[in-house]
């Protein structure tokens, strides 16, 4: 058994800029990624409050240097802007990994 460590990227946001935000993901060159709509509370209250956009989490796992740049992406552009955190975790991908890691090096 073959076990590559990888990083997970966790976002957690408002919702109204889930489609954007994976696309520009994806555009970074990430090969895949996971979200679904949650709630919660942190600095900002209760998320989300009547009337307010839902929370999404977006999950992406990748290579270090694919999660410093989607890290760099959300704070350029998303976390001053919106109700939203992201943070990295190191993950350990079983098997025959369906992340195609050498399409991401050959585009840096």
């Amino acid at each position: 058994m073959k076990v590559v460590p990888m990083k997970r990227v966790n976002i957690i946001g408002d919702e109204t800029v889930q489609y954007r935000l994976v696309g520009e993901i994806h555009n970074l060159g990430a090969s895949g990624y996971t979200y679904y709509l949650v709630h919660g509370a942190g600095t900002k209250g209760v998320r989300p409050r009547h009337g307010e956009p839902g929370n999404t989490k977006i999950e992406v796992v990748c290579t270090a240097d694919l999660a410093e740049q989607i890290l760099q992406h959300l704070a350029d552009h998303y976390l001053g802007n919106y109700a939203m955190i992201a943070f990295v975790d190191d993950v350990a991908v079983v098997g025959s990994h369906p992340f195609d890691v050498q399409r991401h090096a050959l585009k840096n």
